[in-house]
């Protein structure tokens, strides 16, 4: 199997186990070494060696009844779950965004967060007035975002502390009101963890606003933040922010209850 990326500089070890992850997602049955390094143009020692590092992180397993032949990990059902989890969530909560954003003449985006950053998976838009618009699947760095500055509070100590190493690498100063500050953006993160909803006052671009409130799990964990975005004096209206908040968290409540 040719490399489909001949004109990129890749590693050529990760290059090779994503090969190995795409050949047994097209056939999982059990494959000897030899049956993978042939197909795939791999040389023996170099196979061997991402062989064992995938076995130790358990993404391929040695076939239990046939010595010598390996087939896909449970590590690799972990992504499948992932993947599945998403695809239900924008289910639930898209007839819920959709009234929303008609209602609120405002965007609603659902969001979570990625390995470094805050991500929208799903978004609808008014059918009248000009509003904010994310570009889905984009990476934002979560100071400039009421959903990623949410997400991010509500993460465990130990967590949001590695979560942040890897989350600063992303932050720039979009408006003056943006914090890359860390010791001030920890203290507006410990703020928005007592509060429970995330706010974007023009810290993204001047003139637009946000509000997000979390979706829990079964177990209570917040797994993505839901929230309307667009022009800023929406949001400097009281009435209107504390009609929207709640309008929100019953949302979330509702799709809570049906995850």
């Amino acid at each position: 199997m040719e490399s489909k990326n001949e004109n990129q500089n890749f590693p050529p070890a990760a290059e090779r186990t994503l090969q190995i992850l795409d050949y047994f997602a097209n056939d999982p049955s059990s494959k000897t070494l030899k049956t993978i390094a042939d197909k795939l143009s791999i040389p023996s020692t170099s196979l061997y060696r991402i062989i064992n590092c995938m076995q130790e992180y358990r993404y391929i397993v040695e076939d239990p009844k046939r010595p010598n032949y390996f087939k896909p990990g449970y590590k690799l059902s972990q992504f499948s779950n992932i993947v599945s989890t998403e695809k239900d969530l924008i289910k639930l909560a898209r007839p819920y965004m959709e009234e929303l954003a008609e209602k609120s003449s405002q965007a609603c985006q659902l969001c979570t967060l990625t390995e470094s950053g805050i991500c929208t998976i799903d978004q609808c838009l008014p059918y009248s007035g000009i509003t904010y618009i994310s570009k889905l699947g984009e990476t934002l760095p979560v100071n400039v975002s009421a959903a990623g500055k949410l997400l991010t509070a509500l993460l465990p100590p130990k967590k949001q502390k590695s979560f942040l190493k890897r989350a600063m690498t992303l932050f720039r100063q979009h408006t003056s009101n943006t914090i890359i500050d860390m010791e001030l953006f920890q203290k507006e993160l410990d703020r928005i963890k007592k509060l429970r909803y995330g706010t974007d006052t023009e810290e993204y671009a001047m003139g637009i606003g946000c509000i997000a409130v979390p979706i829990h799990n079964a177990n209570k964990e917040p797994i993505a933040a839901i929230g309307v975005t667009g022009p800023i004096e929406f949001y400097q209206n009281m009435n209107n922010f504390n009609t929207t908040l709640g309008e929100l968290l019953e949302i979330s409540s509702k799709i809570e209850q049906l995850l």
